[in-house]
């Protein structure tokens, strides 16, 4: 079936093309059920977080619909598997498009560039979780994705956040930078902490770079050893940051680290072991704020295990999409995409949001958190 509506429109009528026209309708117009679309990465080495986000879109789907559904439909989610990686969360994107209102996911930067055309092509809209990048949004030109959107805060703002706590908090003086060369997350969240740190009147002594997957930095972190930095941002995925933490600490590099949203994983806390003591993220406001406590409560009860950040995505892109429906007041791509942009003051666990119509960006805080005793001990939300 062809996905040119006005080639459609020109064969049939405009009337026939929208009823053969895939997933307008979200399944037959009898239908009691609206599908939503979830893509994470749901296997690899990642999977944690997909996994959580999925289980925490069900869960909240069972929630809604106990509650009579919206608009007195109920939800029925299907989550396919990214693998964390571009290709596949296109494939992934591509298999539900034509069965689906909406879709959430991912939570990587480098996987919803290349989706947010496809869902502009195919109407469908995509709500990215902590895709951080502004070109998840945005495309190169600054030309807005129309059916693109996040829940998350984008890494220009965190980067500011991170370089304005390492200044006036931690008074560092000097940060040393160490990237992901193959991540855009890593590679522009480095870019924005640098832009303000700068600004901030600190200094960059040395920045280096390495791939996610190799198994030794020390290279690396011997360059930066003898320069001695107050700080080091490692905006890495949590599995590397823990290598990097203990390989530094092997090396007796004793300045902080920091980093972004890729350390936001109880995982991280059991493979640095002691090495993170003291250090600092950002990240979303998360199940360190006490509101979250029924729905984590819920969560560990539901699948036995202790829910991720993600799952709290899964939760607020959920209630998003059921918000938007109510106040268009019917299920249809089209009108869905332009309540999600209207969007002010949406109240979710994890904080308020409003939408910037020109960006689909979201106005929100993040969450700066400390390791502590193996713990992550939230500090304080920033703006």
């Amino acid at each position: 079936m062809s996905k040119h509506p006005k080639f459609l429109s020109l064969l049939v009528g405009a009337g026939l093309a929208a009823a053969l026209l895939p997933g307008l309708g979200c399944g037959k117009k009898d239908s009691n059920v609206i599908k939503i679309g979830y893509v994470g990465a749901l296997s690899g080495e990642t999977a944690v977080w997909g996994q959580a986000g999925l289980n925490g879109m069900k869960l909240t789907a069972k929630e809604i619909n106990d509650k009579g559904g919206i608009l007195g439909k109920k939800i029925e989610v299907i989550g396919l598997d990214g693998q964390g990686k571009p290709i596949d969360s296109v494939n992934a994107f591509k298999k539900l498009q034509e069965d689906v209102l909406a879709v959430i996911g991912t939570n990587f930067s480098s996987c919803n560039i290349p989706m947010a055309a496809v869902a502009d092509q195919a109407g469908v809209p995509l709500i990215a979780t902590a895709a951080s990048n502004p070109k998840v949004t945005v495309d190169e030109n600054g030309k807005l994705h129309p059916y693109s959107f996040r829940i998350g805060f984008i890494d220009p703002f965190q980067g500011q956040v991170l370089a304005n706590f390492a200044s006036n908090e931690l008074k560092a003086k000097t940060a040393a930078i160490f990237v992901d060369q193959g991540s855009d997350y890593s590679t522009g969240l480095a870019a924005y902490f640098e832009k303000q740190f700068l600004a901030n009147g600190g200094q960059i002594p040395i920045k280096v770079q390495a791939h996610s997957g190799d198994n030794d930095f020390r290279a690396q972190l011997s360059k930066i050893q003898p320069l001695k930095p107050d700080v080091i941002l490692v905006p890495w995925i949590y599995k590397d940051v823990a290598l990097i933490a203990n390989q530094a600490r092997e090396l007796g590099i004793k300045a902080k680290l920091m980093g972004g949203d890729g350390w936001d994983s109880k995982e991280l806390l059991t493979m640095a072991g002691d090495s993170l003591e003291g250090c600092v993220y950002t990240s979303q406001p998360s199940f360190a704020n006490p509101v979250t406590k029924p729905y984590a409560d819920a969560y560990q009860k539901e699948y036995n295990l202790a829910p991720e950040t993600e799952a709290l995505f899964g939760h607020d892109g959920l209630y998003w999409i059921k918000d938007a429906v109510e106040r268009a007041g019917k299920i249809d791509r089209a009108a869905l995409r332009d309540q999600l942009e209207k969007t002010t003051n949406f109240q979710g666990l994890m904080g308020s949001m409003s939408v910037d119509p020109a960006t689909h960006n979201p106005a929100k805080p993040a969450s700066i958190y400390k390791v502590a005793g193996k713990q992550f001990v939230w500090v304080g939300d920033f703006k």
